[in-house]
C-alpha cells in the first residue's frame, strides 16, 4: 500500500519549516498547500507571511536551521545579538545578558523574514519529497477511518493520516477541524520599522519598558535596528502620523542613553496585538501549530522560538511513525509541549502588565527584579538560557 503523505495547511515560516523538518526525521512525503503563489525565486519574496518585518532567531531556533543544512545560508544576512539590554524608562535598574557570560558565540540573531523566506522556499524546493500546492486553498475535509480527505481548490483531492493547520492565528484549517480558539485584544498594536543608525549597534538588542508597552530595538546588518513599539491603539496612531524627523525624536526620547542615535526611519507598519490561543492543538488524525495554535506577544521575540521547538518536537514524534495520526502519539507529542508553552506564553502576556503597573509599591519591587538580575549572574544565566531555548 502506498504510504499517504502528511499535509500541511499554510506555508508560512511555520508551514515551511515543519515541512522541513518532518521529512528531516523520516516522513516520506509531505504536501504543503498554501493560498498565495510560492516559486522559487531569484530574489527574497513578500508575501503576507515573509514581509517587511524581522524575527529574533534564538541560539536553539539556529541549531535547528543548522541541523536543516540552512544555518550558513541564514547567517549571510543577520545579525548576532552578543548582549541584551533590559530596562525600564524613568526608573533606576537594568540588566544585561551577554555571549560571554553564557560561554557562546551569540545569544541569537535578528533576521529579516524575506530573507528567511527566501532560505526556506529554496530548501522546500529543492527536496522532492514535498510537493508544494500553492495557489491553493483548503475547500473541505472529510474524517475517514484513519485520517482525512482534503478537497482543495484546485479539485485534486487527498488523503492523509495526518493533516496540520499552519494557516495563522485566524486559521481556517482549525475551523474546519471544529477547534474552536480565544482571543485576546490587548487593546494595543505594534509599529513595525527598520531605523538607520548613526553609529553601529554592536550587536546589542534593547528591551525598555515604558509606560505605554515595551520598545524593542532588534540589531540588522548594515547599521540598522528593527524597531518594534507597542502601546494603545490611539497612541499607535499619533506615532503613525508623526512626520520623521518628529517620529525620530520621540523614539530617541524613549531609548536608554547608551543607544546609538538614529538618524531615518523607514516605511512604518502596524499590526493589532490580538493573542490567540486554540482551545485544543490535538484531535485525531490532526494537529494545530504556529500562530493557528497560539500568538503571543512581541516582547522579548519569543514566539517564532516557541513554534520553533514545537515543530521539532511534533517531527522527532511523527516523522517516522507509522501511525502519525493516533491520538496517543499526537497526545504525547502535546503533553511534552505543555510545560513550555505554558510558561512562555504567561510570561510575554504579564510581563507588560506588569511593567504598566504606576503604583509605587510595584514599581520598587520591579526595579529590585532588574537590580536582582544583574547582581546574580545565576539568575540572570537562567533567563538567559531559557530566552535562548536552551
Amino acid at each position: 500500500m502506498t504510504q499517504q503523505p502528511l499535509v500541511i495547511v499554510g506555508g508560512g515560516m511555520a508551514g515551511a519549516m515543519l515541512a522541513l523538518l518532518l521529512r528531516r526525521y523520516g516522513a516520506g512525503e509531505v504536501v504543503l498547500v498554501e493560498s498565495h503563489p510560492l516559486t522559487l525565486p531569484e530574489a527574497p519574496p513578500l508575501t503576507p507571511s515573509f514581509d517587511a518585518r524581522s524575527t529574533a532567531l534564538s541560539a536553539g531556533t539556529l541549531a535547528v536551521l543548522d541541523d536543516l543544512g540552512l544555518g550558513e545560508a541564514i547567517r549571510e544576512h543577520v545579525a548576532a545579538i552578543g548582549t541584551v539590554h533590559v530596562s525600564r524608562q524613568s526608573r533606576l535598574g537594568l540588566t544585561r545578558m551577554s555571549a560571554q557570560e553564557e560561554g557562546v558565540d551569540q545569544l541569537g540573531a535578528v533576521v529579516e523574514n524575506r530573507w528567511l523566506g527566501f532560505v526556506l522556499l529554496g530548501a522546500l524546493f529543492r527536496d522532492d519529497g514535498i510537493r508544494v500546492r500553492a495557489p491553493d486553498s483548503l475547500t473541505g475535509i472529510r474524517r475517514l477511518e484513519g485520517g482525512y480527505q482534503v478537497s482543495l481548490g484546485s479539485g485534486e483531492t487527498l488523503h492523509t493520516p495526518l493533516l496540520i493547520a499552519a494557516d495563522g492565528a485566524r486559521s481556517a484549517t482549525r475551523e474546519w477541524l471544529g477547534i474552536s480558539a480565544r482571543d485576546h485584544d490587548t487593546g494595543h498594536d505594534a509599529l513595525i520599522a527598520n531605523l538607520s543608525l548613526a553609529s553601529d549597534h554592536d550587536g546589542i538588542a534593547y528591551e525598555r519598558f515604558l509606560n505605554d508597552g515595551p520598545l524593542a530595538l532588534l540589531p540588522l546588518p548594515d547599521q540598522r535596528f528593527a524597531l518594534v513599539w507597542t502601546g494603545p491603539r490611539e497612541q499607535v496612531d499619533q506615532w503613525m502620523a508623526l512626520g520623521e524627523r518628529e517620529v525620530l525624536a520621540q523614539l530617541q526620547s524613549c531609548c536608554p542613553a547608551d543607544a546609538p542615535r538614529l538618524t531615518g526611519i523607514g516605511e512604518r507598519q502596524r499590526y493589532p496585538l490580538v493573542l490567540t490561543e486554540a482551545c485544543a492543538q490535538v484531535v485525531p488524525h490532526a494537529v494545530v501549530v504556529g500562530n493557528a495554535a497560539h500568538t503571543l506577544h512581541p516582547v522579548a521575540g519569543q514566539g517564532f522560538n516557541l513554534t520553533v521547538r514545537d515543530l521539532l518536537a511534533l517531527a522527532q514524534t511523527v516523522g517516522s511513525s507509522d501511525q502519525p495520526g493516533n491520538l496517543s502519539t499526537l497526545q504525547a507529542y502535546a503533553e511534552k509541549r505543555e510545560k513550555d508553552q505554558a510558561l512562555i506564553s504567561q510570561a510575554s502576556r504579564w510581563v507588560p502588565e506588569l511593567f504598566r503597573v504606576q503604583q509605587p509599591l510595584f514599581a520598587h519591587s520591579r526595579q529590585l527584579g532588574l537590580v536582582a538580575l544583574d547582581i546574580l549572574p545565576g539568575l540572570r544565566s537562567g533567563f538567559a538560557k531559557r530566552a535562548m531555548g536552551l
